[in-house]
């Protein structure tokens, strides 16, 4: 699962981070992985069902840039390769905007270009980051933090196969 992260960041980085003047050649795997660690220690953090509910549907109305746990993350990933790699304070920004809203909204599935196959699972990406527990009371009995996420697509109307959760299959069946 932390590699589909990664690789949904090498995807999205290609233009932003690797074709980017800004940023030197020697550092573009190093900016990459700064990103997936952005995001997998970003997504460890939501820890609540409001917080999960609002990621999940910033990124259904195309308004993930807005969310606060987005904007954590985007800012996170900023000061670390503005600090590690001395990207300056513009070319941080930019390419924060630039990225990781666009590879969280990959991994909520909304942009997803992975394809319908496969089963890339939101709800068991987040069980697997929270360890099936979203640390706080207020989770479902279905799977914790993952099963509010399942719950919240199911309500949305999102499962589109019918078979109770929402993954890449539902994605399919929407376009």
């Amino acid at each position: 699962m932390f590699d589909q992260i990664f690789d949904m960041i090498r995807q999205s980085g290609q233009s932003t981070v690797m074709d980017n003047d800004q940023v030197p050649n020697e550092h573009n795997e190093d900016v990459l992985k700064e990103a997936h660690n952005a995001v997998v220690s970003g997504l460890e953090n939501v820890k609540d069902t409001d917080q999960a509910n609002g990621l999940f549907e910033s990124v259904q109305s195309g308004s993930a840039q807005s969310n606060p746990a987005v904007q954590q993350i985007s800012n996170n990933f900023m000061g670390s390769i503005m600090n590690k790699f001395g990207i300056s304070s513009g070319a941080a920004a930019s390419i924060a905007a630039a990225l990781i809203p666009m590879v969280i909204s990959k991994v909520v599935g909304r942009n997803n270009q992975q394809g319908g196959a496969g089963g890339f699972d939101l709800g068991g990406l987040l069980s697997g980051l929270t360890g099936g527990n979203a640390g706080s009371t207020n989770t479902t009995q279905s799977g914790g933090l993952g099963g509010t996420i399942n719950s919240a697509g199911r309500k949305l109307g999102l499962d589109k196969d019918g078979d109770g959760d929402v993954d890449l299959r539902d994605l399919s069946k929407m376009f």
